[in-house]
């Protein structure tokens, strides 16, 4: 797959290509052109409900900056659960199934910001001006530690990557508000978005399976979604568990600013 280092190279004429080669794998695929119809529908209605998206548009720099702020707490937050897992550390009792899988995630959020931070480069940014404390306040997420045993860790974890998801889908509408120069941000920031719902499911599936919590990597109900309420001048049912909600800058900052604010 490409990066978004290579997105960020292509030209809007490259990205109308590269959407008519997926539209064309996808009918060639009996399962690919159930998807085609929910796909246009959404790029329809994201126009028309722009404004309600965001209290304030950002620009196509100012999402890769705070994508890169998300990214970088994420991998950071990999980084010490993989520390914890080793002899003596709280998450040493982590079954090896969820330990590899740790890893693995890990790995694809510390590929997020190498990515996002050359992006925000060829805009014209500073990645190195997206910082995070030395020590993020991650006992804000349950008030507690959440690296100190593995049962807290999985439902920490869940709730990281469900901010995630929701804040991704969050920026879809200023990317397209952007017009042209919002395309190649908003075609690497949909590659991300898929992967951070891996992610969830796979978490909410480690939750199920190794410790019989009353999860699964699906959504049952609007309760499991994390923005499930109606938004204004939008058609789409949040409170419905066949959607799943998004949330704005504002929405998110609200949930990390604590985690930002550092020990």
């Amino acid at each position: 797959m490409k990066t978004l280092l290579c997105l960020a190279a292509q030209t809007a004429a490259s990205l109308r290509g590269y959407f008519s080669k997926i539209l064309g794998g996808l009918t060639a695929k009996p399962w690919g052109r159930m998807l085609i119809l929910p796909l246009l529908l959404l790029l329809l209605i994201m126009p028309a409900t722009a404004a309600s998206a965001q209290s304030a548009t950002l620009s196509p720099r100012e999402v890769v900056e705070y994508a890169l702020t998300l990214e970088k707490l994420e991998a950071d937050f990999y980084r010490r659960a993989v520390a914890a897992t080793q002899d003596g550390g709280g998450l040493s009792r982590l079954p090896i199934r969820a330990k590899n899988a740790v890893t693995s995630y890990g790995q694809d959020e510390a590929q997020h910001v190498i990515d996002l931070s050359a992006v925000l480069a060829s805009l014209g940014g500073n990645p190195d001006s997206v910082t995070i404390p030395a020590n993020p306040n991650y006992d804000a997420i349950l008030n507690r530690d959440p690296f100190a045993q593995p049962r807290d860790f999985l439902q920490a974890l869940q709730y990281v990557e469900d901010t995630g998801v929701a804040a991704y889908k969050g920026q879809v509408q200023n990317l397209l508000a952007a017009g042209e120069a919002g395309k190649t941000v908003l075609a690497g920031a949909l590659e991300i978005h898929t992967v951070e719902a891996r992610h969830a499911a796979g978490i909410r599936y480690l939750r199920e399976t190794l410790y019989n919590v009353d999860v699964r990597p699906w959504i049952r109900d609007a309760s499991e979604v994390l923005y499930n309420e109606n938004r204004s001048n939008n058609p789409i049912p949040f409170s419905d568990e066949a959607f799943d909600g998004y949330a704005t800058r504002e929405e998110v900052l609200k949930i990390v600013r604590p985690i930002l604010a550092g020990k």
